[in-house]
């Protein structure tokens, strides 16, 4: 069954351990930068459980070969989170953004449902 939460909820709950170590008083690019990461590692994640293959999340970890080990855990992390609190949501996010609306950040993002349905640009 797919998911009827808003996918910019859905993305602010997967980034959430994240977005609780961003410093006090964080940017509005802080937290784009956050959520970009975590839009990679979820569409990866996403694409691999569409195509019943692991190729996206190794392709993502294989990014990350040689990094600072606290950005390959933050990665590891991430695949961890959608597999156990997520995996049952195969929407895809797209047009993520921040945005500032009386002086409080405002997340909107899009859904998309499988590349077999020509919805996902």
């Amino acid at each position: 069954m797919i998911s009827t939460k808003k996918i910019s909820q859905t993305l602010i709950e997967y980034a959430e351990p994240l977005i609780q170590e961003l410093h006090k008083g964080y940017s509005q690019r802080d937290l784009e930068s956050t959520l970009k990461l975590a839009t990679v590692v979820w569409n990866a994640s996403v694409m691999d459980q569409w195509h019943n293959t692991a190729k996206n999340i190794t392709a993502v970890r294989q990014q990350f070969i040689g990094a600072d080990p606290l950005m390959t855990g933050i990665v590891e992390l991430l695949i961890a989170r959608k597999a156990q609190l997520f995996a049952g949501d195969i929407r895809a996010i797209t047009n993520e953004t921040v945005a500032i609306k009386n002086g409080e950040f405002v997340i909107r993002a899009e859904a998309r449902l499988g590349m077999d349905r020509k919805s996902m640009n």
